[in-house]
């Protein structure tokens, strides 16, 4: 309660104030409806006044409806990249497997269409395990007796001499590689025809010709080939191409170091040869 001018006033009630607004908004709906120009200033008036006013109401739930939507779509753009960085590693190995395929296909096609050996048949043959150490340079094969394998038997691939068949079983049977440490081919330079053993060092990319004199006319680069000796393997298909020939005065004998021309690291099929002259199953003599 407060004074005018020697009048009391009274604070008004929270009723009257009801009262008032109601007929305030009663009026200003009335006069609205009228839609006539003064209304219409006064009413575009109001709405700029309060355009501030609605916007700083708004604000909260704008600021909110951006943060859930820039986090629905960050959460998107995790799972889409996840996504694709999953499809990127399955076509990488798809890739892989397919180039190996590739590789592989190639191989057989050169080992059924190559030149054939003279005087040989070939089978095709896949390699089960591989043995590789120091001590032992086998390959395990999926043809056994059933298939008319027999001991002493040679295996090549297009580029040169394996092995030979030391092992045989029903249905598999065992290659020892010219890479063994037990394994000893008679080879001769296609150079010169010079005539020597190249021994397995138990290292898949390494031979060793020993006994050769410091006169030997072998050099770096040339290449040897079986010599036929003994029967087991070819004579004139590729073994190994020399890389190294050392001389010393103190030595009688020449060092020499040569690497195989065979894949033998690579693949997973290579050939059988069954000479002609003989019957499939008919065995040889082991050497």
């Amino acid at each position: 309660m407060g004074t005018f001018l020697g009048w009391s006033i009274k604070r008004p009630s929270n009723l009257t104030k009801l009262i008032l607004v109601v007929c305030a908004s009663v009026a200003l709906m009335v006069a609205d409806s009228h839609d006539d120009q003064g209304t219409r200033v006064i009413r575009n008036t109001v709405l700029r006044a309060s355009y501030p006013l609605q916007e700083l109401a708004a604000l909260p739930f704008s600021a909110g409806y951006e943060a859930f939507r820039g986090l629905r779509t960050n959460t998107h753009l995790r799972r889409d990249n996840a996504r694709l960085e999953a499809e990127n590693r399955q076509l990488a190995v798809e890739a892989s497997q397919a180039g190996a395929l590739r590789a592989e296909v190639t191989h057989m096609t050169a080992l059924l269409h190559g030149a054939p050996v003279p005087g040989y048949r070939v089978s095709l043959a896949h390699v089960l395990d591989v043995s590789s150490g120091p001590f032992s340079q086998r390959l395990t094969l999926d043809e056994g007796a059933h298939n008319h394998v027999f001991l002493g038997q040679a295996v090549i691939d297009v580029h040169g001499i394996i092995g030979q068949v030391v092992s045989v079983g029903p249905h598999t049977s065992q290659v020892m590689l010219i890479t063994d440490p037990d394994s000893g081919i008679p080879v001769v330079s296609e150079r010169n025809g010079l005539r020597a053993i190249a021994f397995g060092t138990g290292s898949q990319d390494r031979l060793k010709v020993p006994y050769l004199t410091v006169t030997a006319d072998i050099r770096p680069g040339d290449i040897l080939a079986s010599s036929g000796l003994g029967g087991v393997y070819p004579p004139g298909y590729p073994v190994a191409r020399v890389t190294e020939v050392t001389s010393n005065p103190n030595l009688a004998f020449l060092k020499i170091r040569a690497v195989p021309l065979a894949r033998l690291g690579y693949h997973t099929h290579v050939l059988l040869l069954w000479p002609r002259k003989a019957s499939k199953g008919q065995g040889m003599r082991h050497g």
